[in-house]
């Protein structure tokens, strides 16, 4: 059943780390009850549909209500309709935010799909089988979504680059008007969740797969991770991916498992830059030494409110349904 593996769980609040879950890892054996592991920071589907998207869409998933592909449809009608999702969740994106500052529509909608477009292609890399798709993709992604956050901001499409640095958690802004800058910013959602990771004395950060991934890759060494007794291939939060023992998993290949988080990833990505940090910014801008905490960090302050929301309206038994989820089903191949 495919949804016992999906990522996003609702659970308790830590008391140590910002952000939702303290995932809880279990010997693998059965008849163990345990808490709920929360879902990650990056469900997104309130903000899509106040963009006006269709369908109850999450997060960069295709704004489209997807359905299961069958045996008779052909896999390019699946990846045309992810392709056609993302850009017009970028067309979308660019267009209104750049409207919403007094520029134009169209340009915002143009470049924006533009953008959606790279960042396809960059979700199709991350899923490949070869050793360093992911941090390809998520580079390849990053252009796509400078791309739209451009747009969105009226400036030209690529003045600047958002290039997360692999798995740490830092992303580097890269100006390419007026001479060549850049300018390194602390992910704090990220740097919490790495931080945690490693202080986890249950769970083992895999050096080679996270430097493949471009993000931070835990394995929970000789256990499963656990949603009410339910067995999950893993979840991802603050862009770090945390799986359980490949040895634990019965109904799915432990690459696919990888290349779904990857896409989960990538998908956070998105809306750290192209909604969160916008947003962050116009909050902090009035507060007394907000702007330079927002010029030497990125603040996602997205990654709690979002996930409050989705948290409380979310429906466990038919969560497979949202776009989020049937992209990095299809991409990763289950």
């Amino acid at each position: 059943m495919v949804t016992k593996w999906l990522p996003i769980y609702a659970g308790r609040r830590p008391s140590s780390i910002p952000g939702w879950a303290r995932g809880r890892l279990a010997q693998s054996r059965p008849g163990l009850r345990f808490d709920r592991v929360s879902r990650s920071c990056f469900s997104f589907r309130i903000l899509a549909a106040g963009l006006g998207l269709a369908g109850p869409a999450v997060a960069q998933g295709p704004p489209v209500n997807l359905t299961p592909l069958g045996p008779e449809t052909p896999r390019w009608v699946g990846h045309f309709t992810v392709l056609a999702g993302n850009a017009t969740l970028g067309a979308i994106t660019g267009g209104v935010l750049q409207k919403l500052r007094g520029g134009s529509f169209k340009d915002g909608f143009v470049r924006g799909a533009l953008g959606g477009a790279v960042i396809y292609a960059g979700k199709r890399t991350v899923v490949q089988d070869f050793w360093g798709a992911g941090l390809l993709g998520r580079e390849i992604h990053a252009v796509g979504v400078s791309m739209v956050r451009n747009a969105s901001d009226g400036e030209a499409t690529f003045s600047r680059l958002f290039l997360p640095l692999g798995p740490l958690p830092v992303r580097a802004t890269v100006g390419l008007t007026n001479g060549f800058r850049v300018r390194p910013q602390l992910d704090v959602s990220a740097a919490a969740w790495l931080t945690y990771g490693l202080a986890e004395s249950r769970l083992q950060i895999d050096l080679g797969q996270s430097f493949s991934s471009g993000a931070a890759v835990f394995q929970a060494s000789g256990r499963r991770i656990l949603d009410n007794g339910v067995s999950l291939g893993g979840f991802t939060a603050g862009r770090s991916m945390f799986l359980s023992d490949p040895r634990a998993l019965q109904t799915v290949a432990p690459r696919e498992v990888v290349s779904h988080e990857r896409v989960h990833v990538l998908q956070g990505d998105f809306v750290l830059t192209a909604w969160s940090e916008p947003l962050t910014r116009a909050l902090l801008r009035p507060v007394p030494g907000g702007p330079f905490v927002t010029r030497h960090a990125v603040v996602d302050v997205l990654d709690w409110v979002v996930g409050a929301l989705n948290r409380i309206i979310y429906d466990p038994n038919d969560f497979s349904r949202f776009p989020t989820e049937l992209e990095a089903e299809f991409l990763s191949g289950r």
